[in-house]
């Protein structure tokens, strides 16, 4: 095996795919099949391109469902004022005893495609959840 260093360094497997380090990035000469077991190793992830909305929502004493926003990932807050507490959940049957329970100041993050997939349910009339929607 090889290490990586600032020349050019070839590396040669079974199959005799080439695989090339130059500058300490490495270059693979291979087709990904699709299956299961596939493990493609690290993966840089690229940041969200930008902030599209971010506002209160009033949150009553019944399931609501949030407004639509398209997003790659949702940020929720309860806000600090809130006397009660908020249960965020992914259908309409959240309430009480079903959802992810937020008390005021506590913040929960969702990968999710559109905001309107979450529902949400108040301890009380008139609590704040703060939404940011990540593109």
């Amino acid at each position: 095996m090889a290490s990586v260093g600032t020349g050019a360094v070839r590396i040669i497997d079974n199959d005799n795919d080439v695989v090339s380090v130059t500058n300490n990035k490495l270059d693979v000469n291979a087709t990904l099949v699709a299956g299961a077991s596939i493990d493609i190793g690290d993966v840089e992830i690229l940041g969200h391109g930008a902030v599209t909305s971010s506002d209160f929502v009033d949150i009553d004493s019944g399931q609501q469902q949030l407004p639509s926003g398209a997003c790659k990932e949702l940020i929720l807050q309860a806000d600090d004022a809130n006397t009660g507490y908020i249960m965020v959940g992914s259908s309409s049957s959240v309430d009480a005893d079903n959802g992810i329970k937020l008390n005021a100041g506590d913040t929960f993050i969702l990968n999710v495609t559109n905001r309107n997939l979450m529902y949400a349910w108040g301890s009380a009339d008139n609590q704040k959840l703060r939404t940011m929607i990540l593109v």
